[in-house]
């Protein structure tokens, strides 16, 4: 099953990255899977409203960094903030910009740093 984990990092601020806090795993990254007729950066960007409440411009799409999945790089225009905000996903306990892998989370550091240091120039690009 073909899913999708979205990287969300600030037009304006360098090295963040938007996480969810899912009530039951922890803090991961938003993504889901894709709907039937659905394309990854559409889904992705899907994902990223229903689980954040933001919008965005997905740029790159990577397949090979998440085995089954894809991994979309998406800029958003949202201010970065230490503080959290609410999700209306009830899955969803916090959305919040991260600096680093916070403690709790559904991910491994190496997932992260894998995604967080990718040269998404080798990527193939949505943008114009």
């Amino acid at each position: 099953m073909d899913f999708v984990v979205v990287w969300a990092v600030s037009d304006e601020e360098g090295d963040c990255w938007i996480m969810v806090k899912n009530k039951i795993r922890g803090w991961e990254l938003p993504g889901g899977s894709l709907n039937q007729g659905e394309s990854p950066e559409e889904a992705a960007l899907r994902e990223l409203f229903e689980e954040t409440g933001v919008l965005g411009t997905a740029k790159s799409i990577d397949s090979e960094l998440i085995p089954g999945g894809h991994v979309v790089l998406v800029h958003v225009e949202v201010p970065v903030s230490p503080d959290p905000w609410m999700s209306t996903d009830d899955a969803i306990e916090e959305v919040g910009w991260c600096l680093q892998l916070p403690e709790n989370s559904a991910w491994g550091d190496d997932e992260i740093e894998r995604i967080r240091n990718h040269d998404w120039s080798t990527s193939i690009s949505l943008g114009s």
